[in-house]
């Protein structure tokens, strides 16, 4: 069964309204907040960016939630792992809105250090989820946005200050753009997740016909029945009938 294509906007317009909510924030916080060396998170510290910054986090957390709604109706029986993905992934999201990070330098709150782990399950998951659904959905975009984000994901680890990596490659000068591209990559994903959600393979889709349509039938052997191909079942109940 597929899902009618207009359960597909609203997955697509809560990415869309992600990327023009995060926008927003770098726009009201220009000067303030350096995005080539400061985390994405530093706009929520802000009044004039906090309202947008939280915003794209919602935002894309209903996206993503729509998605996981869409693949349920979709592709209910192979699709329960990356559900859950989707569903982790917007659980974080709003983690990070409700709890923002800590002005640097480090993390000296419990609202902090929830913000942290949220943002580590948004950034795996997602991309985890968009992998596992562009596979089986035959999406060559998702799949591909989904290894980005995952390279993103790597990229950004190795130059976040305080890695083993970070000071050989010089990191902390750019950590905060790399950050921004993975945020962007997982919008592009979510966006290309729920547009495609309604795509599922002809091949792989499932039609249950009824019984009396069936090449099956009942030929008793002793008193028990086996089923044997030949006439449909409906056919043999009534030769026994009028039998």
């Amino acid at each position: 069964m597929s899902a009618d294509p207009v359960w597909r906007w609203p997955g697509m317009a809560g990415a869309a309204a992600a990327v023009a909510s995060t926008a927003c924030a770098h726009v009201a916080a220009a000067g303030a907040v350096d995005p080539m060396k400061s985390p994405a998170s530093d706009y929520a510290l802000l009044d004039t960016s906090a309202w947008a910054m939280a915003g794209g986090m919602i935002t894309l957390a209903m996206g993503s939630l729509w998605v996981a709604y869409g693949l349920a109706r979709t592709d209910p029986a192979r699709s329960a792992a990356t559900r859950v993905l989707f569903v982790a992934g917007a659980l974080g999201l709003l983690l990070t809105a409700v709890f923002p990070l800590d002005a640097a330098p480090g993390v000296a709150s419990a609202g902090g250090e929830i913000h942290r782990w949220a943002a580590a399950v948004v950034f795996t998951a997602l991309p985890c989820a968009g992998w596992m659904m562009g596979r089986r959905f035959r999406n060559p975009a998702l799949s591909a946005v989904s290894v980005l984000a995952a390279a993103l994901l790597a990229a950004f680890l190795a130059a976040h200050p305080g890695s083993l990596t970070a000071d050989l490659i010089g990191g902390p000068d750019y950590y905060g753009l790399i950050e921004r591209l993975l945020l962007l990559s997982e919008m592009a994903l979510v966006f290309l997740a729920a547009r495609g959600m309604g795509n599922l393979p002809e091949s792989n889709k499932r039609d249950i016909s009824p019984l009396a349509d069936s090449p099956l039938t009942y030929a008793n052997v002793g008193y028990g029945s086996v089923v044997s191909e030949g006439e449909p079942y409906a056919r043999v109940q009534s030769d026994r009938a009028a039998a």
